[in-house]
């Protein structure tokens, strides 16, 4: 199915797509926070919104695809995996898993909250985002960050996962790579019942 090398990607391409997404949700909020006016803050919750919820779509899409990806590659034997810019790092578990817990709060309280509060509007986040964001968490935890995974062997999939056969697998495949070349990461939550 793959590289006679027995070589593959931690990244398949991801990384450019959502350079500029991830984080976003949270400093946008941190921002919003910082207005001292209630008026203001009325106003301008109204522009960032959409923005909030845009970023918030293509940081799940993106854990998604990651899910996906490992669920791939964890399938081949002792490949080394290439381009692993976390391994040997030492960061702690609060640290790696910061940002989920964030999203995971800010989905189910925070953001609910302020529609309601500033827009008069009821948010109903999309029933995958909990599921997705909680199984990304666990992946970070088990897998403690990734600083040790240098090899395919080392990942260690969710148990909320379902295991896939090798047509599953190559579709998997196919899906990252053309959601990849389309820049549409967004498209991989379509997989959502696959693998959940």
């Amino acid at each position: 199915m793959e590289d006679k090398n027995k070589k593959i990607e931690f990244d398949p391409g991801f990384a450019p797509l959502v350079i500029e997404s991830l984080g976003q949700v949270g400093y946008m909020y941190y921002m919003f926070n910082s207005i001292p006016d209630k008026k203001l803050k009325r106003l301008n919750f109204r522009v960032i919104a959409s923005k909030l919820e845009k970023h918030l779509e293509l940081n799940i899409a993106f854990y998604m695809g990651c899910l996906l990806w490992a669920s791939y590659i964890s399938e081949f034997e002792n490949y080394e995996i290439e381009g692993n810019k976390l391994l040997g790092d030492n960061s702690s578990e609060k640290e790696y898993t910061g940002e989920l817990d964030f999203l995971i709060d800010f989905i189910e309280n925070q953001f609910p909250r302020d529609t309601k509060y500033y827009i008069n509007r009821l948010y109903e986040p999309d029933k995958r985002y909990i599921p997705i964001l909680k199984a990304y968490r666990e992946f970070l935890v088990i897998n403690k960050g990734f600083c040790n995974c240098s090899n395919t062997s080392d990942v260690k999939i969710p148990s909320c996962l379902k295991r896939l056969e090798n047509k599953q697998l190559e579709n998997i495949k196919n899906a990252i790579f053309n959601a990849i070349q389309e820049k549409n990461l967004v498209k991989l939550l379509d997989y959502f019942e696959l693998i959940f």
